[in-house]
């Protein structure tokens, strides 16, 4: 018996020295670098059927038609991927603030006259379409996935209970104002953006264009919430 563990004593022994003295252990998983989060992110809430969304501006202000009449104070609607989207504007309109609707469908939209409350079809380009913001190819999830650089990983957060990463860094100007009608990007943009750790989906993002206004640069906010929620868009009647 004395014979036997002696034997094994001297086979771990010997084992041991062949490993360089310590048993070998698991590989430990590399820390992820921002750029790759921010890719994760972008693909995650990309990869989502369906969203609800926030977007409230801020700063100098965003004018939302081709006549510079219409202020564009917030919009707030439900995406369904890859190109649906019910909305609601809220706009200033002669110095009156009012709500406008907006149904985008397979490459149409569609807007309710602030005055008649009527649907109208709107030629494309005409005024500002939310859901271009969220284009499979070129939209914000694209973006970060892509074009998102000088980026640095910030203490991590907490939104509604739930634990944030919380990323900051640079999309470029171009990109961004042809998927916003040209009313974001008048330069490089520094985006600030939060995603749920365990999903990995967005929950916040905040462009700051900091060439809009110097004194006072237009800030959008964007939120993110009811991933997953079902959504039925249809053209209205009347168009």
């Amino acid at each position: 018996m004395l014979r036997t563990v002696y034997v094994l004593v001297l086979l771990a022994t010997f084992v041991l020295s062949a490993c360089g003295g310590r048993a070998a252990g698991p590989t430990p998983t590399p820390t992820p670098t921002p750029a790759e989060i921010a890719a994760a992110i972008g693909q995650a809430t990309q990869a989502s059927e369906s969203v609800h969304f926030e977007i409230t501006l801020s700063g100098a202000p965003v004018f939302a038609d081709q006549s510079g009449l219409t202020v564009l104070n917030s919009v707030e609607g439900d995406l369904r991927r890859p190109d649906a989207v019910l909305a609601i504007l809220n706009v200033t309109l002669g110095g009156a603030v009012a709500e406008i609707r907006t149904i985008s469908l397979a490459g149409r939209q569609f807007i309710t006259n602030p005055i008649t409350r009527q649907w109208q079809c709107l030629e494309p380009g005409m005024a500002f379409d939310p859901v271009v913001l969220f284009d499979p190819e070129n939209g914000v999830e694209a973006l970060l996935q892509d074009e998102f650089s000088d980026i640095e990983r910030l203490e991590s957060d907490t939104i509604d209970g739930r634990s944030q990463y919380h990323l900051r860094g640079t999309l470029p100007a171009e990109p961004l104002q042809a998927i916003s009608m040209g009313l974001l990007g008048s330069g490089p943009v520094t985006a600030e953006l939060w995603a749920d750790m365990e999903t990995m989906r967005a929950t916040r993002l905040v462009l700051l264009d900091t060439s809009s206004d110097p004194a006072n640069p237009t800030t959008w906010t964007i939120t993110f919430s009811d991933y997953g929620k079902t959504i039925d868009v249809r053209e209205p009647v009347t168009c």
